[in-house]
C-alpha cells in the first residue's frame, strides 16, 4: 500500500508542476485515505521495517509542498501586478474625464 501511496504522490507532484491544483488536491486526498489505511494498524516494528518507504514517501511530501509554496507565491506575484495594473488603468480613465458613478453621486437623494 506505501509503493501505492507513493505512486500517487508522485502523480500528484506531477499535477503541481503541470498547475493542475484541483487534480492534485483530489490525488492528495486519496493518498492521504491510503496512508491512513496502510499505516493505521501496524505496531513499531512493523514502522521500522517500512522505515526506508517513509523516508521516501517525507522527501515526496517536502517536494510537494515546495512546488505548492511556490505556485502560491506566482499566484501572489501575479495577483499584485493586476491590482497595479487595474489601478493604472483606472487612473487613465479618470485622467480621459471617465469618472465613476460612484465619484459623481457622493450623496443619497432621499426624495427618489
Amino acid at each position: 500500500m506505501l509503493d501505492e501511496a507513493l505512486d500517487v504522490a508522485r502523480r500528484e507532484l506531477t499535477c503541481l508542476v503541470e498547475g493542475d491544483v484541483f487534480g492534485a488536491e483530489k490525488l492528495s486526498r486519496d493518498r492521504d485515505r491510503i496512508l491512513d489505511e496502510a499505516l493505521g494498524g501496524l505496531s513499531r516494528d512493523s514502522l521500522r521495517k517500512l522505515a526506508d518507504k517513509l523516508v521516501a514517501m517525507k522527501d515526496l511530501q517536502d517536494e510537494i509542498t515546495g512546488k505548492a509554496r511556490e505556485l502560491h507565491a506566482s499566484l501572489k506575484r501575479d495577483l499584485t501586478s493586476m491590482k497595479r495594473q487595474n489601478k493604472r488603468i483606472s487612473g487613465y480613465s479618470y485622467g480621459a474625464g471617465n469618472m465613476p458613478r460612484l465619484a459623481t453621486r457622493r450623496f443619497v437623494n432621499k426624495k427618489s
